[in-house]
C-alpha cells in the first residue's frame, strides 16, 4: 500500500500542471481597450455652437469689520441653501469683501436670488458662504448696509 501511494505521488509530481507550459502573452489584445466606452462631451455640430452668456462679478459691499453688526446667521435659510432651495442664481455674481471671506450677495428684490418658497423679506440683503452642503446664509438690513455699498 505504501508502494502504491509512493507511485501515485511520484506520478503526480512528474506530470506537469495543466497549462504550465502555455506562456501567456503580455501584449494587449486590443490597443484601445482601456478607453472609456463613451465620450463624456460631444461637441455640437457646426453651426450649433452654444451661445455663451458673459457675466462679470461685481463687488457691491466693502465691510472692513466683516459681517459683525451688519448681518446675522439664519439657520433656516442656511439649511434651505444646503438643500438647494434658497440660492444665488450665479454664485459670486455680486459679492461682499470682508477681511476674512468673500461672501456671495443676493438681494430681496430678486437680484441674483433663487427663492422658490418665497422666504425673502423686503429690504434685506443675503450673504452666502460655501454655496454647497456647507452653505451658510446671513441676513442684513439694506438700509444699515448702504454706507458700505460700492456697486455701480
Amino acid at each position: 500500500m505504501i508502494r502504491r501511494l509512493a507511485a501515485l505521488l511520484l506520478t503526480i509530481l512528474m506530470v506537469p500542471a495543466a497549462g504550465a507550459q502555455e506562456v501567456l502573452r503580455t501584449d494587449r489584445t486590443e490597443p484601445g481597450h482601456l478607453r472609456p466606452p463613451f465620450r463624456a462631451y460631444e461637441p455640437p455640430p457646426p453651426g450649433h455652437e452654444p451661445r455663451l452668456r458673459r457675466t462679470e462679478s461685481r463687488a457691491v459691499y466693502k465691510l472692513p469689520q466683516g459681517l459683525k453688526g451688519f448681518a446675522t446667521l439664519d439657520r433656516t435659510l442656511s439649511h434651505l441653501c444646503q438643500r438647494g432651495a434658497f440660492l444665488q442664481q450665479i454664485d459670486g455674481l455680486y459679492w461682499a469683501a470682508t477681511p476674512d471671506y468673500r461672501y456671495g450677495v443676493a438681494f430681496s428684490g430678486g437680484a441674483n436670488l433663487i427663492d422658490p418658497q418665497n422666504r425673502r423679506q423686503p429690504g434685506k440683503t443675503y450673504f452666502f458662504r460655501n454655496q454647497d452642503s456647507r452653505c451658510e446664509v446671513w441676513i442684513g438690513d439694506q438700509a444699515k448696509l448702504m454706507p458700505h455699498y460700492i456697486g455701480g
